[in-house]
């Protein structure tokens, strides 16, 4: 076999990506991508424009050749007979091990692929949800759900594919605040656009509970889970959206609040100004676009830190992104998103630490067998179940 592989072609890709190629190295990669199909194919999915243009500007101030040396010891002690397996995923492992270099905890022993006993049993998340009317009926909702689901002379819901569409009559409420409740099961992921115009991403395991039509005076939201909001603009209408022990206050911007770690809760702001109130001490902090605020139970005011608001938000354009952040946590991601249950034979493994992004969309083995090559950890995958041991 032509050494396709070559480190050599692993330089010339970095160096494309980072945009220092020069025109010999520009054909000599070319000339890779037209020996097989499968070449071209891989540097495709390498360069695509929605994948990397977000992170260019951190990639021009990494040390790629310190990442080069990291990424070539690894590939370098990995069996022969392993290679097409680096290859198959190389759009996760390239950016992470080659480009940013940040993949935590390599280890030198050639690791075995994901053992699987049901692959029909783990699929990727899909549009689903379930709507709770005011007067108690539920209401399946499943991707492409097109029509009126419910109508009266204040408000009209209309399924619109992936989401739920609110549209409001003229005038205000008669007959008093009614609720609806969107809920989003493990496995699920869905839209709302609600009667102001505001638009709402809600993740899996995800539950929200909204007016159908708000009263003028205030906006208010209640949220358990995780959601991205681009709240429509109403400086004489604020947006709330309350959680367990904190309100975030809104005037119209673009943020993401996440209540699935155990005890905490993280809002993360894209644009805009929002202040974020702990309920027990009435203590409220403003943040700023870049800026995230995390509250732990039992804290009377929460911590303000940057962040790379990108890890945080990316799930709602179908991206996982991981930055070097816990196993468990990642883990818990990946069981909601899945729909499976974790089980650790080694529960020191909870610790790891992983970066790195793939697609959400993409078979699940893709990342485990990511974090197997780079951790040392294993899985195995029984059913509904994902077995984690070192």
């Amino acid at each position: 076999m032509k050494n396709q592989y070559s480190d050599r072609i692993v330089r010339l890709l970095q160096l494309y990506l980072l945009g220092n190629i020069t025109e010999k190295e520009r054909q000599e990669l070319e000339s890779w991508c037209e020996d097989a199909p499968r070449n071209r194919k891989l540097f495709e999915q390498i360069c695509q424009e929605d994948l990397f243009s977000k992170e260019h500007a951190v990639y021009k101030e990494i040390n790629d050749i310190k990442a080069l040396h990291v990424f070539e010891k690894r590939v370098r002690k990995v069996s022969p007979k392993y290679i097409g397996r680096w290859w198959k995923y190389a759009v996760v492992l390239l950016f992470p091990i080659l480009v940013v270099g940040s993949w935590k905890l390599m280890h030198e022993t050639v690791q075995v692929p994901v053992v699987v006993s049901s692959v029909a049993s783990v699929q990727p998340g899909c549009s689903q949800a379930v709507l709770v009317l005011d007067d108690g009926r539920k209401v399946f909702l499943k991707e492409e759900e097109e029509g009126v689901i419910s109508e009266d002379k204040e408000i009209t819901v209309t399924g619109e594919k992936d989401r739920l569409v609110y549209t409001s009559s003229e005038g205000k409420n008669v007959d008093g605040i009614r609720f609806n409740e969107l809920e989003v099961p493990r496995g699920g992921e869905y839209k709302v656009k609600l009667a102001d115009g505001t638009l709402v991403y809600l993740n899996s395991a995800t539950r929200m509970k909204y007016p159908v039509k708000f009263d003028g005076k205030e906006r208010k939201v209640y949220l358990s889970g995780e959601a991205y909001f681009e709240v429509a603009k109403d400086p004489e209408c604020p947006f709330f959206v309350e959680m367990e022990g904190v309100e975030v206050r809104v005037y119209g911007t673009s943020f993401n609040v996440n209540t699935h770690q155990k005890g905490c809760i993280q809002t993360v702001l894209v644009k805009g100004s929002i202040g974020v109130k702990v309920l027990a001490s009435g203590t409220e902090s403003v943040i700023k676009p870049g800026q995230m605020a995390e509250f732990k139970q039992g804290k009377t005011k929460v911590d303000v830190k940057e962040v790379n608001v990108a890890v945080y938000t990316d799930w709602k354009d179908g991206i996982f992104r991981f930055e070097n952040q816990r196993l468990e946590d990642i883990l818990t991601v990946l069981s909601n998103w899945y729909d499976v249950d974790v089980f650790y034979q080694t529960p020191s493994v909870k610790e790891l630490h992983f970066s790195g992004y793939m697609e959400r969309y993409k078979d699940v083995r893709v990342i485990l067998d990511a974090i197997t090559l780079s951790t040392g950890v294993t899985f195995s995958i029984q059913g509904k179940t994902i077995i984690v041991s070192k």
